[in-house]
């Protein structure tokens, strides 16, 4: 063969090769697994006119105010004028149902909603009929748990599917609950046992119990142990003794739970081991989503990447938190935002009113002008 000959070989080879790693790469990219930022909203302008944002656009789906909204993170609820449950979702805005919807929820992965006692869930796109004999349910962002009348059982929807967690049970069979984003707490109604239901398992936690305070985040369930008068943290399929004694308080998050000891030391349990954040209790303080933001004299802190950080030296008139931001007022009523370990002076505007669904922030500025913040951008609302 001659060098002509041999070029052409090398080169044909190095072009399998290179199809070969792109398709490779195509693969993963297809494969992994993607975050998807929060990308609706809902107001109304002057006028009463219903807007809806949706990933970058703002369109009107009513003329008439609704009774009432609830902004999902896959869909958009709400009763119109005349009382009809609709939903918008994928573009478009449509009616479920015309009457008699008793109350409805929207989560980030999933809706429900109750018309007497037949209960429907929202799931992907689909419309699920859960139980038509069901008197109580509980909802989180991807959990329903309810109870059916036809099976007398206590069943959860979770990830598309239904299970069976306790059967043979007359009447209500949860005295008191709490749910996170994948988990579900409760009190049995029945003989007072405590369980953690978590991917699948449910947990008999402890017989018996009375009022035990406990609280659910994602992942993980923080409890007042009375048999055993310690703090205690259910995480990941395993339980925890965090303290030797009672906490004096405590809140939930995704995954982390921060709580005030006996002592009045301010700790936070994450990643299985726990953390002093100061020897002095806070004065107040909120744990939710990602978020742990707290005031501890006079000052507005947060807890970030393992680490204290000090937001402003004074308490915001108003904050609000979701997902990973926090937004709060300045004392000029000026907007500024905390994202991933960063304070950004937002917007030169008067805000007379904001609200954060997830990480997208929506305001009323001067002059009654509606703007949206969303995925690093400032979109123009239908205003005055």
């Amino acid at each position: 063969m001659n060098l002509v000959g041999k070029k052409m070989l090398i080169l044909l080879a190095e072009i399998k090769m290179l199809r070969t790693i792109l398709l490779l790469i195509a693969l993963f990219a297809i494969g992994a697994p993607r975050s998807q930022a929060q990308k609706y909203a809902a107001y109304t302008d002057y006028m009463g006119r219903f807007y809806i944002f949706d990933n970058g656009r703002s369109q009107v789906v009513d003329d008439l105010p609704p009774q009432s909204h609830k902004i999902g993170g896959t869909c958009i609820l709400y009763v119109n004028s005349p009382g009809h449950l609709c939903i918008y979702q994928n573009g478009k805005s449509e009616v479920l149902e015309k009457s008699g919807v008793t109350e409805y929820y929207t989560g980030d992965f999933l809706a429900a909603y109750s018309i007497y006692e037949k209960l429907k869930v929202i799931f992907n796109g689909k419309v699920i009929e859960l139980s038509n004999r069901c008197p109580h349910y509980y909802a989180s962002d991807s959990i329903v748990s309810f109870y059916d009348k036809n099976s007398e059982s206590l069943k959860i929807f979770y990830n598309g599917k239904t299970s069976e967690i306790q059967s043979g049970i007359l009447g209500n069979p949860v005295k008191i609950w709490s749910a996170g984003d994948n988990i579900f707490s409760y009190i049995s109604d029945i003989n007072n046992d405590f369980y953690i239901w978590y991917k699948g398992n449910n947990y008999l936690i402890t017989r018996n119990v009375g009022n035990v305070r406990f609280r659910a985040g994602s992942d993980v369930v923080a409890f007042n142990d009375e048999i055993d008068q310690n703090f205690k943290v259910f995480y990941k399929g395993e339980v925890f003794v965090v303290d030797d004694f009672m906490a004096k308080s405590f809140k939930a998050g995704d995954g982390f739970v921060a709580f005030v000891t006996q002592s009045d030391e301010f700790k936070v349990f994450e990643n299985g081991s726990t953390q002093l954040i100061s020897t002095n209790p806070p004065d107040e303080y909120i744990a939710e989503d990602k978020i742990l933001v707290f005031a501890e004299n006079n000052r507005f802190k947060i807890w970030f990447n393992q680490n204290e950080q000090e937001i402003e030296a004074y308490i915001p008139p108003l904050f609000k938190t979701d997902w990973n931001t926090i937004a709060y007022l300045d004392n000029s009523n000026r907007i500024w935002i905390y994202q991933d370990g960063e304070r950004k002076y937002f917007a030169n505007e008067f805000v007379n009113s904001f609200d954060i669904y997830r990480d997208l922030i929506f305001m009323n500025v001067k002059i009654n002008r509606n703007i949206i913040y969303f995925n690093g951008n400032f979109y123009e609302g239908g205003s005055f």
